[in-house]
C-alpha cells in the first residue's frame, strides 16, 4: 500500500496569515487533498511593519481553495484583536456547520531592531500577532474541538529557535513561546484527543505579490534585493551546501502531515524544516 496522507478528505481547516506567503500555501495544498478552508488575515496595514496581506489578497486564497474543489470563507482579522478573533472564528464554525477540525496557526510579523533602540509599539506587534494572537485563535477555537474529542492543532515558530540571531530579539522570543505554547496545549489538551504539535521553518524563499513577505519586506530594512537578503539568512543558519534553500513547499508538506491521521500519535513536537539550523 503506498504511502499517502490520510483523513484529510472533508475536514475544515482554519488558518491564520493566509492571504500570502506560507499560510496561502497550505490552504491550497488543504484543498489539494479534499479540506475546506477558513482563511484568516489582517487586511489592514501595521505602523513600521513591511507591507502584510490585504483584502483582494485573501480574496484570492479563497478562490484558489475553491477551484481546488473545497469550499472556503474569508476572514479579514487582526489577531491582536480579541474581540475581531471572537468573531471570525464564530463566523468560521458557522460557516463549516460548528466544525473547526484543524487549526494552522501560521500568522506572524518580524521587524530588524537592536536591543537598544527597540521600538516600543514594534515589539507589541511582532509578540501581540504572534503569541497572544495565537493564544486568542486557540481560546475560541478549542472549546469547539473539546466538545468532539478530537482536533490537530498545527503551530509556526521559527528555525531561529535552535540557533542565535541578532536584531530579532523580539521575533525570536515570540517563537520561542509558540513552542512552549505547543508543549503547554499538547499535555492540556491530550486528555481530549486532540493533538498539539509545532514546525520550525528556515528562512523562506522570497515572492512578490502574494508570495512570502518576511524576507521580502526585511531586504528593504538592510538595504539588499530580497534574492540578497534570503542567501545572507539561509548561509548565517542553514547547513552548508546548495540543498539547503528553503520553500513555502517545504513547510506545506510538513503541516499537511501533522494535521494528517498519519500523525495520530504526535503531539507536543517541535518538527524543525529548518535546514539543520538547530543542529548546528
Amino acid at each position: 500500500m503506498p504511502a499517502v496522507l490520510r483523513g484529510l478528505d472533508g475536514k475544515n481547516v482554519l488558518i491564520t496569515g493566509a492571504g500570502k506567503g506560507q499560510g496561502a500555501s497550505h490552504a491550497r495544498a488543504f484543498a489539494e487533498a479534499g479540506a475546506n478552508v477558513a482563511a484568516l488575515d489582517i487586511t489592514e496595514p501595521i505602523h513600521d511593519i513591511y507591507p502584510l496581506a490585504t483584502e483582494a489578497m485573501l480574496l484570492e486564497t479563497v478562490e484558489e481553495v475553491e477551484t481546488r474543489g473545497g469550499r472556503a470563507i474569508a476572514l479579514p482579522c487582526d489577531l491582536r484583536d480579541v474581540d475581531q478573533v471572537e468573531a471570525a472564528v464564530s463566523k468560521a464554525l458557522g460557516f463549516f456547520d460548528n466544525r473547526i477540525d484543524v487549526l494552522v496557526c501560521n500568522a506572524g510579523v518580524a521587524a530588524l531592531d537592536s536591543i537598544q533602540d527597540m521600538r516600543p509599539h514594534v515589539m507589541d506587534a511582532v509578540i501581540d500577532t504572534i503569541v497572544k494572537g495565537h493564544m486568542y485563535a486557540a481560546k475560541f477555537v478549542v472549546p469547539n474541538m473539546i466538545g468532539r474529542r478530537a482536533g490537530k492543532i498545527v503551530n509556526i515558530s521559527s528555525g531561529v529557535t535552535g540557533s542565535g540571531h541578532a536584531m530579532l530579539s523580539h521575533y525570536v522570543a515570540a517563537k520561542h513561546a509558540i513552542e512552549g505554547l505547543t508543549t503547554a496545549w499538547a499535555f492540556e489538551l491530550a486528555e481530549f484527543g486532540i493533538n498539539v504539535n509545532c514546525v520550525a521553518p528556515a528562512t523562506i524563499k522570497p515572492g512578490e505579490g502574494r508570495g512570502s513577505g518576511m524576507v521580502l519586506g526585511l531586504a528593504g530594512e538592510v538595504d539588499m534585493t530580497p534574492d540578497a537578503a534570503y542567501e545572507m539568512f539561509s548561509a548565517a543558519g542553514n547547513m552548508p551546501g546548495e540543498k539547503w534553500r528553503t520553500e513555502a513547499r517545504h513547510i506545506t508538506d510538513a503541516v499537511l502531515f501533522l494535521a494528517s491521521d498519519n500523525a495520530d500519535q504526535i503531539t507536543g513536537t517541535v518538527l524543525r524544516v529548518d535546514a539543520g539550523q538547530g543542529a548546528k
